[in-house]
């Protein structure tokens, strides 16, 4: 829930485009995209303009800190 509350601090909005949600979890966009073609971007994607749900972007970042813990 914290991650959440800080994503929502930085970007003041509950969706984020794709290259907000590159930014927020470390990668390039052209790799974002290329990812997303090969349908391994980590985060759901819905729209035009793509936009993510910002508690998807938090939840992937939490599970991916647990993963970084073991």
């Amino acid at each position: 829930m914290l991650t959440e509350y800080l994503l929502l601090s930085i970007f003041n909005k509950p969706r984020l485009t794709i290259d907000e949600v590159c930014k927020s979890i470390g990668i390039s966009t052209a790799t974002g995209y290329t990812h997303r073609s090969l349908g391994k971007f980590p985060v759901p994607m819905a729209g035009h303009p793509l936009t993510a749900d910002i508690r998807d972007v938090a939840e992937y970042l939490d599970r991916l800190r647990e993963t970084s813990r073991t």
